[in-house]
């Protein structure tokens, strides 16, 4: 019976003895992490909404209760977007800072509204559905649609944010573009750049290849653009199927088609003499570690992948022994070699190499 009662009386100690560390230390964390999610949230909702489109001018609480037709007083959502810190506040009237305008305004042309949509996405794909992810394996999806409509989406409005430019500079800066004619972008997804640099180049005509379901977002971009007729599309696979020849100018930026070195021989082949290829790729980049980012990586793949997610182009080094290597092999002589900035993640830069065919 004794051990039964001291057993019965040690449980029972909790209800009058404090916890061992205090719960402020707990709660407070729990409330930080929290707080950063439900504001993403808030955001995104207030972004589909297009509150921040008609935030331009000042506006009350109740031209916002009018605007989205709210049942409730809009008194906590009204003060909730204060505290995201994208909005001013003054005389009881709210409007965009020239961030909100940059980059969360749908009119922008800095516009990230599938930035957040996808960061959203994978908080409900991926990290809601952790446990069940650790125990069972990664999501997965349809390699195309995953492209189409998650991730390209998000790096085109990504990459004109800064890294767009910085290649444009540099591609437009070498003796012989405005004498450039052709060109293929390997893996072009968005078409940006092929976009970019045919609006520098009037006589530059431009092929955008990638696989035939992200090819769609290309020619809007091109439509949006009015490029239809010097840039054009192509769906297919570039590791077995001919992407062209006697072209001026080979872009790949952030897919395999510039980082493998198998792939420098067809590369090297589909340029004329003197013609110049462009790969800005991860890989060679030093920045601190986030166990975060690279754990979600691994949380996801693609159906009918057959190849670990460690294996993939991604993760690997770009500027390798082989890779130099195989550039010389190929008589693809490098010209520069650059660090480019992706703003979307501080202080994050890829390697962009330029190199020139030479015989």
């Amino acid at each position: 019976m004794k051990n039964t009662s001291d057993n019965r009386n040690n449980t029972c100690k909790t209800l009058w003895e404090f916890p061992p560390v205090h719960p402020d230390n707990f709660f407070s964390t729990m409330s930080k992490f929290n707080h950063g999610a439900r504001l993403l949230c808030l955001i995104g909702a207030s972004v589909r909404l297009g509150i921040f489109d008609i935030l331009e001018d000042w506006k009350s609480e109740k031209d916002i209760e009018n605007f989205i037709k709210y049942p409730h007083p809009a008194t906590d959502f009204f003060h909730s977007l204060i505290k995201t810190g994208l909005v001013d506040y003054k005389d009881e009237k709210i409007r965009n800072t020239p961030v909100a305008s940059t980059y969360l305004n749908r009119q922008s042309p800095y516009f990230q509204g599938a930035y957040i949509d996808k960061s959203i996405k994978h908080l409900e794909d991926l990290w809601i559905n952790l446990s069940d992810i650790l125990m069972s394996g990664p999501e997965s999806y349809d390699e195309e649609e995953f492209f189409a409509t998650l991730s390209l989406p998000s790096m085109a409005q990504n990459t004109i944010c800064g890294r767009l430019q910085e290649v444009v500079r540099e591609v437009t800066s070498l003796p012989s573009f405005f004498k450039m004619k052709k060109m293929i972008d390997l893996g072009g997804g968005h078409g940006l750049y092929s976009i970019a640099l045919a609006c520098h180049n009037p006589d530059l005509n431009a092929t955008v290849f990638d696989l035939p379901g992200v090819i769609p977002l290309a020619e809007e971009y091109i439509k949006k653009y009015n490029l239809t007729s010097r840039v054009k599309t192509k769906g297919g696979n570039f590791f077995n199927e001919p992407i062209g020849k006697d072209y001026d100018l080979i872009i790949s930026s952030s897919n395999p088609s510039g980082k493998r070195a198998d792939m420098l021989e067809k590369i090297s082949d589909a340029l004329k003499n003197d013609g110049f290829f462009v790969s800005i790729q991860p890989g060679d980049e030093i920045t601190p570690y986030d166990p975060l980012h690279e754990l979600e990586f691994f949380l996801w793949t693609f159906n009918n992948e057959n190849h670990p997610k460690k294996t993939w182009t991604k993760n690997k080094k770009f500027l390798t022994d082989e890779y130099l290597a195989a550039l010389k092999e190929n008589k693809l002589n490098i010209h520069s070699i650059t660090r480019v900035s992706d703003p979307y993640v501080k202080d994050y830069k890829v390697t962009m190499m330029i190199a020139q065919k030479i015989c």
